[in-house]
């Protein structure tokens, strides 16, 4: 049973999340290198381009150069300037950023041990300089995968109020049919060809909202989680956590600032498992739209929605 249960749930993920840094750390989950985006409408200009902070300063599993390089392409397409982020976050780092990017960061300790025990990827003081960002009228994305990244970002998902699981989720299609991805100025779309009616999810994790956040992608009844003591490591014992309703991707609007949690990295991506040449990500089947509710999500985030 226990077999079972571990395929269906982990079926086309676990070759897709091992450990590392960066692309260049010799595994064989990589960047799609053919990976062209869809987008061929640039809303933005040079001189009215919104600056997109992609946080690299905290071990994060997804960088510019690496397994996010498409991220940044779908981005770039649409006329956003994308910019590296190498310092901790202050209020001089963060001065100029209009988006800032955090997927997939990690402590230091964490980097390439995800035996535990797991530690904040960021100070106190990060965390607090971040709330009042965003707050002033920053714009922050977050996503946190699978264990061990949800408590990487804890401190700073709780200074939001989204509590995650920590944990391993099924892939999930939501849709307008199942009534799983909700309304909201991001689905509906300003013109019929950015409407989002399905986007899927790759596995990751999933979260409880706060009252005042909108949850996009909620999780159907009976939906569960797997919450190991390590990442993938499963047997008659491990933890189940029901999470029907919770979600997997929400928004906050918070005093002048605007925030977007995501319970799953890969959905904003696209990679190639080496050994194989199996793609996943924004090319999977069933995630023809996660392209374009990608830049919806950004384009709410940026102020232009």
């Amino acid at each position: 049973m226990v077999v079972a249960i571990l395929k269906r749930l982990l079926f086309g993920v676990l070759i897709f999340n091992l450990v590392g840094c960066d692309s260049n750390d010799g595994l064989p989950q990589q960047a799609d290198p053919d990976f062209i985006p869809k987008n061929t409408t640039v809303t933005f200009n040079d001189e009215q381009s919104p600056v997109v902070v992609l946080d690299q300063a905290h071990y994060n599993f997804h960088t510019a150069t690496g397994r996010y390089k498409p991220f940044v392409q779908v981005l770039k397409s649409d006329g956003y300037t994308l910019k590296q982020g190498k310092k901790a976050f202050t209020s001089d780092s963060l001065k100029d950023v209009d988006v800032l990017v955090i997927a997939n960061a990690l402590h230091k300790d964490n980097s390439r041990n995800w035996d535990g025990p797991f530690h904040s990827a960021f100070t106190q003081k990060e965390v607090d300089t971040l709330q009042l960002w965003v707050k002033q009228g920053g714009a922050l994305l977050l996503i946190a995968d699978h264990i061990p990244f949800p408590k990487a970002i804890e401190p700073l998902a709780q200074a939001f109020g989204f509590e995650f699981v920590n944990g391993h989720v099924q892939e999930v299609t939501y849709n307008t049919d199942n009534q799983l991805l909700k309304s909201h100025e991001i689905t509906d779309g300003p013109v019929a060809s950015k409407q989002i009616s399905q986007v899927r999810t790759l596995g990751g994790d999933a979260f409880k909202a706060p009252d005042k956040a909108v949850s996009l992608l909620q999780l159907p009844q009976g939906a569960w989680a797997l919450v190991p003591d390590k990442p993938f490591v499963i047997n008659q014992d491990t933890k189940k956590q029901a999470i029907g309703g919770w979600s997997q991707g929400a928004v906050l609007e918070l005093g002048k600032g605007r925030v977007a949690v995501f319970a799953e990295a890969a959905m904003f991506t696209s990679q190639v498992y080496l050994p194989t040449g199996k793609k996943m990500g924004v090319v999977s089947p069933e995630a023809e739209q996660n392209e374009q509710f990608l830049l919806n999500v950004m384009h709410w985030l940026s102020g232009t929605r």
